[in-house]
């Protein structure tokens, strides 16, 4: 790859020209549908008014990053009202756009990695379920000591692994577990996380870029997981989002994959040209197919529905055949240990 066209200026690259969902998906997506797609990253869980009260209000990728500050009232219902178990609606969505199988957490939200044991049961055909770790702390900042908190969450993976039957961390913000913005300092903090992790050898996710809950815009740079990387080798990270269509997070994503044979990324919001230059970089083996779906996001439907849109954005790559098999689902059997 030509190091000119790596190196560029910060910015965000746009999602996709405004075409009718319907019509894409009638003419060219579900023609080059694999046999067999695994989305990597979705969640269950949801507040009661959002689930049937977003129709008019988050309808693109613009107005979900500006939810919280536009609605504060009904963003914080988030934090007030007991959470949903939703997997009907997410297998529904898997039926209607030919997804074979979705690895699943919790959202963001005060619940129990039981609703995730409880949504693989209903469907245990679909489903593999992911454990959260201090998934309410991106709404709570630093409620309680951040020493309390790493420490629960080491045990909650123990728990996890060893009762659960889970197969992966999931979702994992630094924030919630660290106060420090220092590479090795922050990997300090995560230690007790990362050891837990490294015990069961089981994959384990960072968010890279923005987030629509408040603070720890600093995290989403990535160049920190670099650190714990470099402890952990044996342990698959998945820095989700791979910047999220922004150069500068990308290019830093990119910089940490290129020194970590044990990073891997999902595609949830980045773009065609940062996907292929991604897989002719790392490789489509460590490369996975995702959407993000949730309760939430299920309502972002201009110009596309997510699963629509991230499947134009494999097709729309210009890869080969082979390296789009592996991210639609031969990574994540992979990194998964899947068997499939």
């Amino acid at each position: 790859m030509d190091r000119r066209n790596f190196i560029k200026s910060a910015g965000v690259v746009a999602f996709g020209t405004s075409i009718s969902s319907n019509a894409k998906s009638q003419i060219g997506i579900q023609k080059k549908d694999p046999s067999r797609i695994i989305d990597a990253h979705t969640h269950i869980g949801v507040v009661p008014s959002h689930r049937h009260g977003l129709e008019n209000k988050i309808r693109t990728r613009e107005d979900l990053i500006a939810f919280r500050t536009r609605y504060p009232e009904l963003y914080a219902r988030r934090l007030h009202e007991k959470f949903e178990e939703n997997s009907d609606d997410l297998v529904a969505a898997m039926d209607q756009h030919g997804i074979d199988k979705a690895l699943t957490q919790l959202t963001a939200g005060d619940m129990s990695n039981d609703m995730i044991v409880e949504a693989v049961k209903k469907h245990p055909d679909r489903l593999y379920g992911q454990l959260r770790v201090g998934q309410n702390q991106v709404n709570t900042a630093y409620a309680e000591d951040s020493a309390v908190v790493r420490a629960r969450a080491a045990e909650e993976i123990k728990r996890g692994v060893e009762e659960l039957g889970l197969i992966a961390v999931g979702t994992t913000s630094a924030r919630g577990f660290t106060k420090e913005i220092h590479p090795e300092k922050i990997a300090d903090d995560l230690a007790p996380i990362m050891e837990a992790v490294n015990k069961y050898k089981i994959p384990i996710e960072f968010p890279t870029a923005w987030s629509q809950f408040r603070g720890g815009l600093y995290y989403g740079n990535p160049e920190w997981v670099d650190e714990v990387a470099g402890r952990y080798p044996q342990v698959p990270i998945i820095l989700s989002k791979m910047g999220r269509s922004v150069t500068f997070y990308f290019e830093m994503a990119m910089m940490v994959a290129m020194r970590n044979s044990n990073i891997y990324f999902d595609i949830v919001g980045t773009s065609s040209d940062h996907l292929r230059q991604a897989a002719e970089t790392i490789g489509a083996n460590r490369i996975l197919f995702g959407t993000d779906w949730s309760g939430t996001w299920r309502w972002v439907v201009h110009p596309e529905d997510v699963y629509t849109r991230h499947k134009r954005i494999v097709e729309e790559s210009g890869l080969s055949d082979e390296q789009k098999q592996w991210i639609y689902w031969r990574t994540a059997n992979k990194v998964f240990k899947l068997s499939l």
